[in-house]
């Protein structure tokens, strides 16, 4: 099964851009949403962790749920089959119905799955 890395807001470099402007709030949002993704899709709450440090590189084995703007900013190139882009909203409010969605299809093509 693979990793499940949220990114909401980005901490380290020269972009950093957050949901509310508030870091302590911002990592309260994303890790709420990442619980409820992992109970959602009954994983372990290891497996889907807050990235508050992307590097804008995208690493094979993990699949990024990343917010949209923040991947449309990275301008990462190439077509990542494990980039799965939510809006701002979904993350403030933990609304993890389009994610679950998307990811469906990758988790199915898992093998530890």
């Amino acid at each position: 099964m693979p990793e499940i890395k949220v990114v909401g807001d980005i901490r380290s470099g020269k972009y950093q851009p957050t949901l509310t402007g508030n870091a302590i709030v911002d990592a309260a949002l994303i890790d709420h949403f990442c619980h409820q993704l992992a109970a959602a899709l009954h994983l372990p709450n290891r497996q889907v962790t807050a990235e508050h440090h992307w590097n804008q590189v995208v690493a094979p084995h993990v699949i990024y749920i990343i917010e949209t703007r923040i991947w449309q900013a990275s301008l990462t190139p190439g077509d990542h089959q494990n980039v799965i882009t939510v809006p701002a909203t979904d993350l403030q409010r933990g609304q993890i119905k389009t994610a679950c969605a998307k990811l469906a299809p990758q988790l199915a093509q898992s093998p530890m799955h």
